[in-house]
């Protein structure tokens, strides 16, 4: 097959989980003998030594092997494919998306499926555009950016779009409709894709056919084996490593991470030591998150790893595997893919009871402790409506008690990877796509 997938996350440009997603079913289809061509963005990484192709938005064209890399210069200088307030994103995105269209218009004759990645536009707005053309459209939805609000109203991270923002981008996101198929990664997103189209469509039930649930992963020599995991953790060490490692945003809400950790050696005698690793989405959150860590109590030292780009494996065994305990302090979660690679490499997971992990660690099935929920596979400490009061106090909770419950703990680890070896690799998730793609 002639695959062609876009996203604004490849290689240099990615900066989270969805660049991850992209890059390793790329790997997996180039691996099966398909020919694969990648639409993205140029930023400040990409563009030295990049030859650019005159057209109305100037490209380059990269070829390596069956793998071809188009990117298109939408803006000169940016850090990264979402820097600025959030007008200035969108418009880039949405010229991106226009440009990519015309690109792909030209050489739509000779594909037989489009794979639109990301969150509103691309998956959206594009699948619109193409539904008249011969190939396959297919829609991987990474994130419903309209859903990440709680109850109070109050967004998660730092969306500070007005209502009328947020009315086209819901637009944008009911769009996927227009695709052949819809890809989300848990049940959870499923059906708030499908209470979104209901806005748009008195009859949305018609489309719920289309949408189709494929997960993310790791690959399977990414995962340590059980003996492995089980010597790594066999004592308790004198000093707890905990971890967060992700993209270091206000969306993932690493703020609660070093005052759940502050917590817990506040409501403990235990020595913790908790490592924040990621790519900065800016110097003012670092510099918030520098100010939260000031004051930790004596038993608790925080470091900072900062990083330019998304981790090879080595660099990721190197983060992960001299930690013991991964914290996602995230209050709105889709999937959890860094959970999958923290247990992985053999650590117990402290997860906000948010909607991915929830699906994850089959919480319904757990014991409710009031703080949180103890499951088979991980803790999940309780947001609460007042998560500005109670979530870090609970995250704390949640520590000590994977602490106090060392050996019970560290049990949840071969268990989770079991379930990662049978549902979450990329080798499993690369033939599902497959799969769809030819069905």
């Amino acid at each position: 097959m002639k695959i062609a997938l876009v996203s604004l996350q490849f290689g240099a440009t990615a900066t989270g989980g969805g660049g991850v997603h992209v890059e390793n079913i790329c790997e997996q289809f180039l691996k099966a003998g398909h020919d694969v061509t990648v639409v993205s963005i140029h930023t400040k990484k990409t563009l030295p030594g990049a030859e650019l192709r005159e057209w109305e938005t100037p490209y380059s064209v990269e070829v390596s092997g069956g793998l071809k890399v188009i990117r298109l210069l939408i803006d000169r200088g940016i850090e990264q494919p979402y820097a600025g307030d959030k007008d200035t994103e969108l418009d880039r995105i949405k010229r991106f998306a226009d440009a990519a269209i015309k690109w792909l218009k030209f050489s739509a004759g000779d594909l037989d499926v489009i794979n639109l990645h990301g969150h509103h536009i691309l998956p959206g707005y594009m699948a619109k555009e193409f539904r008249e053309l011969r190939p396959k459209i297919v829609s991987t939805i990474h994130a419903l950016e309209t859903t990440y609000i709680l109850k109070k109203g109050e967004f998660v991270g730092a969306f500070e779009g007005t209502a009328e923002v947020l009315g086209r981008i819901r637009e944008w996101e009911a769009m996927c409709r227009y695709a052949d198929a819809v890809i989300v990664n848990s049940p959870m997103v499923r059906d708030e894709l499908k209470q979104i189209i209901g806005e748009f469509e008195e009859d949305a039930e018609k489309y719920a056919e289309k949408i189709i649930l494929i997960s993310s992963g790791c690959n399977e020599d990414f995962l340590m084996s059980d003996e492995l995991v089980r010597r790594k953790l066999e004592r308790l060490p004198g000093v707890i490593d905990l971890v967060t490692f992700c993209r270091v945003d206000p969306s993932k809400g690493i703020e609660f991470s070093i005052s759940g950790a502050k917590a817990a050696a506040g409501l403990s005698s235990y020595r913790f030591r908790l490592t924040v690793a990621g790519i900065p989405s800016s110097e003012e959150y670092v510099a918030r998150l520098k100010k939260e860590a000031e004051g930790t109590p004596k038993n608790l030292e925080v470091r900072f790893k900062l990083l330019d780009a998304i981790s090879p494996p080595d660099e990721k065994k190197e983060i992960l595997d001299d930690k013991q305990i991964y914290i996602l302090p995230t209050l709105k979660e889709p999937f959890g893919m860094s959970i999958i690679e923290a247990s992985a490499r053999g650590n117990m997971v402290v997860s906000a009871d948010t909607n991915g992990p929830k699906f994850m660690f089959e919480s319904d099935s757990g014991r409710d402790l009031g703080w949180g929920i103890v499951t088979d596979y991980g803790v999940l400490a309780r947001i609460t409506e007042d998560h500005r009061v109670n979530f870090a106090k609970n995250v704390g909770r949640a520590v000590v008690w994977t602490v106090d419950n060392w050996h019970e703990c560290t049990r949840h680890v071969p268990e989770f990877n079991k379930k990662i070896r049978g549902n979450w690799t990329w080798e499993s998730i690369g033939r599902q796509y497959l799969e769809l793609f030819s069905s």
